[in-house]
């Protein structure tokens, strides 16, 4: 991809990898019908007339829940979570092996969202589509993701798999997101939030970017180069505090 010319790349945009964006208001343009912009995905990389691409973008909206007659309207006479519904309709037409989906229900109510969510999940499967799920809700992972990767200032901090990363959690990153959860069993129980702020990206540490807000810090940790740390052939985590074999952090499995 780093080496794909522009010509190469156009290609692969929405053929092989396509993507779902974050805010479906702003994903679809307001002067052309949802049936327009479905069929437009489908002519840059299909060989077929504009009929056939049309009859495909109908094919596609019933596929996500949208009556075919609708194919006529434009993005106003939507809601937010029928717009989502056109957004991945335009994502999946040409069949992708790989779909991007950036936070794709931040903008949507809890009860949209669940429907959206189960809709990605059916055509996942149903379409033989692999996808990277890009969210800050850990019940979503929970619920659409097979494997995790963390981030924090740029990096994968820990990665592994559901129940590895939620079970067997490693990094004291990852610890402090599950301890920033409210305990639905304990309504009385304080927030345990990560203290300070995220480190300026144009300014991170030669170590750990992590480590000034680490309740586990040592000296080394801001000065050591991290390095990868194996704990199965699955589950890695950024951190050299692993480099002791007694290190453990308080929420090292559930």
């Amino acid at each position: 991809m780093l080496t794909a010319s522009e010509r190469e790349l156009e290609q692969i945009r929405g053929a092989d990898v396509s993507m779902i964006f974050q805010d479906p208001m702003t994903s679809l343009n307001p002067v052309f019908t949802v049936g327009d912009q479905i069929a437009e995905s489908v002519l840059l990389h299909n060989k077929c007339t504009k009929q056939e691409a049309y009859a495909r973008a109908e094919e596609m909206l019933e596929l996500v829940g949208i009556p075919r007659e609708r194919a006529n309207e434009y993005p106003h006479q939507f809601s937010g979570g029928m717009k989502q519904r056109v957004v991945i309709a335009i994502a999946l037409a040409c069949n992708p092996k790989l779909l991007l989906a950036d936070e794709p229900t931040t903008a949507l109510d809890v009860t949209i969202q669940a429907q959206v969510l189960d809709l990605m999940i059916d055509l996942k499967e149903k379409l033989n589509t692999s996808m990277i799920f890009i969210t800050h809700d850990l019940g979503i992972i929970a619920e659409i993701c097979d494997r995790v990767a963390v981030m924090y200032a740029g990096r994968i901090i820990e990665e592994g798999t559901l129940v590895e990363v939620f079970n067997k959690t490693k990094h004291p990153y990852t610890e402090g997101l599950f301890n920033s959860l409210p305990n639905i069993e304990d309504r009385t129980a304080t927030l345990r939030p990560i203290p300070g702020l995220m480190p300026d990206p144009t300014k991170l540490p030669k170590g750990c970017a992590f480590a000034p807000r680490c309740p586990y810090a040592r000296p080394e940790c801001i000065e050591t180069v991290q390095h990868e740390r194996s704990f199965s052939d699955t589950h890695k985590v950024l951190c050299s505090a692993y480099d002791d074999p007694s290190f453990k952090i308080e929420r090292e499995e559930i």
